[in-house]
């Protein structure tokens, strides 16, 4: 009997944590086939005129997920852009959770977030950091209880945010919705979400406040570098640069061929290959990458890489 009861106390050891990681978020890494105007199955279009995009891929966007294959692309069109009705218009996303969130219990939501300051379309520029608001209901693209606005997020590289919430009534719909950065000057912008999770808290689980990122302190100055780029000069990724999530205190970025000869050096951390070579256009074909940067008290960074020329 004593040992039937061991084999019991076992068993909740490990059924505990299972529980707690109850997850309510469907195709939380949002997963799909990279198309326009189609968000990831079971993501649902939730915005009035447009829809968001599963990226990479469309409108020149060749940002990497940070989880999985693809993620989450949305934008919103601002007044110097666009005319009515199209003017002021945001795009949002919504999916039916797993399980039903449960008035005065706390939730932890966690998600990663950046935009792209190169997003050119067709000639508009949609390169300002949106914000993101988001709202859960009980219908398909109900708006019971707005739970989160955020600041404007102004970074290329992915950063994973998370912030506590208490519903205030049933709900089983969650939405992303982007927002303007300045609702009274509206600008067009972007945002990309990737690698959502949604469970219950624990008190012995703390948080970091709304609008905080949960970054680890090895990559609290991280770097990004696009594997692929297009100098054809139509304002979408000519440019092969690094982006930052800090102010570097030294910066070296080196391009070299498949030969190992430089062919491309700065120390700007703005400035960027434009895929000449002494003035001439450099044969499509992939190139290797080193940046080397310092920052906070002395952190040294060296990153590695492979990029395509694509012409």
């Amino acid at each position: 009997m004593k040992r039937a009861a061991g084999r019991l106390i076992a068993l909740f050891c490990f059924l505990a944590p299972v529980a707690r990681a109850q997850e309510f978020l469907p195709n939380p890494s949002m997963e799909g086939l990279p198309r326009a105007n189609v968000p990831p199955a079971p993501w649902i279009n939730c915005g009035p005129l447009s829809s968001a995009d599963t990226q990479p891929g469309q409108f020149g966007i060749t940002k990497t997920a940070v989880d999985g294959l693809t993620c989450i692309g949305m934008v919103a069109r601002g007044d110097a852009q666009f005319g009515a009705p199209i003017a002021g218009t945001t795009e949002g996303v919504g999916a039916f959770l797993l399980d039903t969130l449960q008035p005065g219990q706390e939730y932890d939501l966690t998600f990663s977030l950046s935009y792209d300051p190169n997003f050119i379309w067709e000639g508009i520029d949609f390169g300002k950091p949106c914000r993101l608001r988001i709202f859960i209901g009980e219908g398909e693209c109900d708006k019971a209880q707005e739970i989160h606005l955020s600041h404007p997020i102004d970074h290329y590289p992915w950063l994973e945010y998370t912030f506590r919430f208490t519903p205030e009534v049933r709900a089983g719909f969650l939405i992303f919705e982007t927002a303007f950065a300045d609702e009274i000057n509206r600008e067009s912008c972007n945002i990309f979400l990737d690698a959502g999770r949604l469970r219950k808290s624990y008190v012995d689980e703390p948080v970091e406040p709304a609008d905080t990122t949960n970054t680890p302190a090895d990559t609290l100055c991280q770097a990004y570098l696009p594997n692929a780029f297009s100098p054809n000069n139509d304002g979408r990724n000519d440019t092969f640069r690094a982006y930052l999530a800090c102010e570097p205190a030294s910066f070296h970025l080196s391009v070299f061929n498949r030969w190992g000869s430089k062919v491309f050096e700065s120390k700007n951390p703005d400035a960027g290959w434009d895929g000449r070579i002494k003035g001439d256009s450099a044969p499509a074909g992939l190139y290797a990458y080193v940046l080397e940067y310092a920052f906070g008290d002395g952190e040294q960074v060296s990153k590695y890489g492979e990029l395509s020329l694509l012409r």
